[in-house]
């Protein structure tokens, strides 16, 4: 491999942790679901934590939400209702926000943030819902970039360029501020 390029990760959870210190100054208790055999839901997560720590945020609960459909992506309604005072819920990508919010919506969880990465079209439509949904934003990445810089890279390459070993492509957060724009 002459050279990687994609979204930059961590970024991706730090915007989400930003929001969250934003939108929620004092603090609370909080979910976070991450995949530790996933290295980028690992610096999505490490994102989020860098940009929460030490902002009075409290994480009652970290869960290996890998596949676990059953279980709403990893979160079960029973953790919900022994943390119904959750005031954010992290998910390490979309399909796991969305088990979240399954599985809060079950326990009827009213108010909660629930934080997703990827920017899909699925996490998208629940944002544009505004108030009507948990779903707070995402940290969305940009295949149209990613694919853009790696072509880019390929003809430097082709071309006998020196390139760097590593490109990361830059990732933004997508709420009901942005959404209708993506």
């Amino acid at each position: 491999v002459a050279t990687y390029a994609g979204s930059d990760n961590y970024n991706a959870g730090k915007v989400c942790g930003e929001d969250l210190v934003k939108k929620i100054p004092q603090g609370g208790d909080i979910i976070v679901l991450d995949s530790p055999t996933m290295n980028s839901v690992v610096d999505r997560t490490n994102g989020f934590i860098d940009a929460i720590k030490g902002k009075g945020f409290n994480i009652v609960a970290q869960q290996d939400a890998r596949g676990n459909l059953q279980r709403s992506m990893g979160i079960s309604e029973d953790l919900l209702q022994a943390h119904s005072d959750v005031v954010a819920i992290f998910g390490g990508n979309d399909p796991t926000a969305l088990g979240a919010l399954a599985a809060a919506n079950a326990a009827g969880i009213t108010e909660c943030l629930i934080y997703g990465v990827d920017g899909s079209p699925d996490i998208k439509s629940e944002i544009a819902r505004g108030a009507d949904s948990l779903i707070e934003g995402s940290g969305a990445q940009s295949p149209i970039n990613i694919a853009t810089t790696s072509v880019d890279l390929m003809y430097k390459i082709m071309n006998g360029e020196k390139v760097d070993s590593r490109y990361p492509v830059p990732t933004f957060l997508i709420t009901i501020d942005n959404v209708d724009d993506f």
